[in-house]
């Protein structure tokens, strides 16, 4: 028997996104959740998930795996109104960006931009830190 909370949070998807076939509004960022510290609020993860444009389903995978130690590569969606994908961290979720395999991964003109903008900076960081601030910044902006 299904309960009532889990019926109306598929009555409100279902609402929200207005059928089959339809993407999340919002800058979409792909990120990586891992679990720092027990999650006794695994409801209000998932509510926090659907936030950022996850459905029910997508949300409820993701903290069974969170659940379960595994590293977790996903797509939040950002939006003006919406909060920061660090605030997961109320539910002892850290989050984080993908590493890319190698240098290779990382289009040109970006890495440009970013050895521009780590040069031109006075602490110097390293290319792996620069990307981090960048990430950051751009996350606390959004």
């Amino acid at each position: 028997m299904r309960s009532s909370l889990k019926e109306a949070l598929e009555r409100q998807e279902r609402d929200r996104n207005g059928g089959a076939g339809h993407h999340p509004s919002g800058i979409p960022v792909e990120l990586v959740l891992q679990i720092s510290a027990s999650n006794d609020q695994p409801v209000d993860l998932v509510k926090a998930l659907m936030a950022f444009g996850l459905d029910l389903h997508e949300a409820h995978d993701i903290v069974d795996r969170l659940a379960s130690g595994e590293k977790v590569a996903t797509t939040l969606y950002l939006t003006a109104e919406g909060g920061s994908p660090f605030a997961l961290s109320r539910f002892g979720v850290m989050v984080g960006a993908p590493q890319p395999v190698d240098a290779a991964s990382i289009p040109v003109d970006v890495l440009n931009a970013i050895e521009a903008w780590r040069l031109s900076e006075p602490e110097r960081p390293t290319r792996d830190e620069a990307i981090g601030i960048i990430l950051r910044r751009g996350l606390a902006a959004a």
